[in-house]
């Protein structure tokens, strides 16, 4: 569907474990995966060769306008995708400033703020009404806001943040424990480093506190689980580190905008 600024088309595939992907778009392109996994592949950003990041339901990719993402990937034979497309010339008049950073391209981005306001723009894709334009132009603002604010913190390793190795290493501990998180200390010694020193470079090279990365990463594992398996909301709750059902519903709901239930039942439909 195409409201004049934001257009959003669902894509399907089925029958193919191999694909090969080619995104140039003339306008800001946001994509989530909503079905199917890419386990393996290789991905070029305007032709040079970035690291291949696996993508479950719930990753982004963003391809900013003249920008171009190309690659392959191998997985589940069957997937299908919300591309969302806003008009560059939108975001210059809604931004009303000249010098609006220049946005780079990101492959395999968990972010709950951008996934629920994709999933407001489905719902609109689903269920047009004359106030559409108004929810998904809305939606699309923030997206652009939220993605410039991340790219101003960083997303890569930049200077006086940890190395690739250590990122790694800490962010496997913290994924590994999400139920029972290590502390400051214990990640700040992994890597050698002071409690100060290590919040200072995990946040500069995550854009994120370690509080607020384990938080995320235990909503990404619901969201998942909401949407691949039976479990119930407890279990889920207890599943992804949550302390009890009643907090993880009142967390979940902050950061999607819906309930556990709501969301699950959204994405099934």
């Amino acid at each position: 569907m195409d409201w004049g600024s934001v257009r959003a088309d669902l894509v399907k595939r089925t029958g193919l474990a191999r694909q090969e992907t080619l995104l140039a778009p003339m306008h800001h392109a946001v994509m989530i995966n909503l079905k199917g996994e890419a386990r393996t592949g290789e991905d070029f950003v305007d032709g040079q060769r970035v690291s291949f990041t696996p993508r479950r339901p719930g990753s982004i990719v963003f391809v900013p306008a003249l920008s171009e993402w190309r690659g392959w990937d191998e997985g589940d034979r069957t997937g299908s995708y919300l591309l969302v497309t806003i008009h560059r010339t939108f975001i210059a008049k809604s931004f009303e400033i000249d010098d609006l950073p220049d946005l780079k391209p990101v492959i395999g981005l968990r972010d709950p703020m951008i996934e629920a306001s994709l999933k407001l723009v489905a719902d609109e894709l689903a269920n047009p009404d004359p106030i559409s334009t108004m929810m998904v132009e809305s939606q699309a603002i923030q997206m652009i806001i939220h993605l410039v604010r991340l790219q101003l913190l960083g997303f890569d390793t930049t200077k006086g943040g940890l190395s690739g190795f250590d990122l790694r290493r800490v962010v496997a501990t913290i994924d590994g424990r999400l139920a029972d998180p290590p502390s400051l200390s214990e990640l700040a010694g992994e890597v050698g480093l002071s409690r100060r020193q290590f919040f200072r470079a995990f946040k500069q090279s995550t854009g994120k506190t370690p509080h607020t990365y384990v938080l995320d990463q235990r909503l990404d594992r619901a969201a998942d689980l909401l949407r691949t398996s039976t479990l119930s909301a407890t279990d889920i709750a207890f599943e992804s580190g949550f302390g009890s059902s009643s907090h993880f519903t009142a967390t979940f709901k902050k950061a999607f905008g819906s309930s556990p239930l709501e969301f699950r039942r959204t994405w099934r439909r």
